[in-house]
């Protein structure tokens, strides 16, 4: 893994598909980011408790080893603060470098795999074997919506990422590869023997770090199995020669959604409803690892 501590990293990153940057964000920074990714998760799980319905923005599964958060999207119109960082210079920059050409946002989200034991809630879930996400690249979803290639996502740990937690994993230099995909039961993947599904390597980057990598870069993920939760923020720029729009792929979510959201603040401000979880007190703490039983497996 070739970081911006090394030179080259433009040329690193059209070569492999992908660059990382070590420690961009400070502590006091991921702190306030991890606090607000909290607030974000109890405002969704509470008000989809609260009003029986589960969230557009919210995507959760769960299997006999209880529920898991796998992502929250979109997310920049419920946090200033993180709306604020889509925009900071230390992700705009490298983009701009990369595309060479304005990058527009496109998409925002949190990925969490936080597992969720012990709760319940009053709506159905699908019960799902496996929270994995296929191996496959971003843009065999894109193009069905008529989006560019040259759209380039940042993800910013906002937690240690170890072999244990489910870091992302990644096929650096399939970016240069045609590689046809085929739906699954799960989503698209790469057509088998296209390229080793058993191979990759993982990103162990600690908390603050961004990884910038290409739509076409061929990527998934391993088992949370660390039992705490593995949050990472997503924003994904269009070039601005693509002439997309603004809010093209999440308006359509932040409109539908909002209704609800502040029907559950009316409940909240009339003493109605009832919250099932609280980021102060986790149902994750103290919760043992179970190396034989994954939770789930997610991006």
């Amino acid at each position: 893994m070739m970081t911006t501590n090394q030179d080259n990293w433009i040329q690193y990153f059209q070569e492999h598909g992908y660059v990382a940057m070590e420690r961009v964000f400070s502590e006091e920074e991921v702190q306030r980011m991890r606090k607000e990714a909290d607030a974000i998760l109890e405002l969704i799980l509470n008000s989809s408790n609260s009003l029986q319905r589960q969230s557009g923005r919210l995507d959760l599964v769960r299997n006999k080893a209880g529920y898991l958060v796998r992502k929250i999207q979109p997310i920049n119109d419920l946090s200033l603060y993180l709306s604020q960082i889509s925009v900071d210079s230390r992700l705009l920059d490298p983009m701009r470098t990369l595309m060479n050409e304005e990058p527009i946002l496109m998409e925002e989200k949190l990925n969490y795999k936080q597992p969720m034991p012990g709760l319940s809630f009053g709506f159905e879930t699908k019960p799902r074997d496996t929270d994995r996400f296929p191996v496959h690249n971003d843009w065999a979803y894109y193009r069905a919506q008529n989006y560019p290639q040259g759209i380039i996502s940042s993800a910013i740990t906002l937690d240690d990422c170890s072999t244990e937690s489910g870091p992302i994993r990644i096929w650096p230099g399939t970016h240069k590869m045609h590689l046809e995909h085929e739906s699954v039961d799960i989503g698209l993947q790469v057509q088998p023997g296209l390229v080793d599904f058993e191979g990759g390597e993982d990103l162990l980057l600690p908390a603050g770090s961004v990884a910038f990598f290409s739509s076409l870069l061929v990527h998934n993920s391993r088992p949370n199995i660390s039992g705490n939760p593995r949050r990472m923020m997503i924003y994904s720029h269009y070039p601005t020669s693509a002439e997309m729009g603004v809010d093209v792929r999440n308006g359509p979510t932040r409109l539908r959604e909002a209704p609800y959201e502040w029907e559950y603040s009316r409940m909240k401000l009339r003493g109605e409803g009832r919250d099932v979880f609280s980021a102060e007190a986790p149902v994750w703490s103290g919760l043992t690892k179970q190396r034989n039983q994954s939770f789930f497996s997610a991006p």
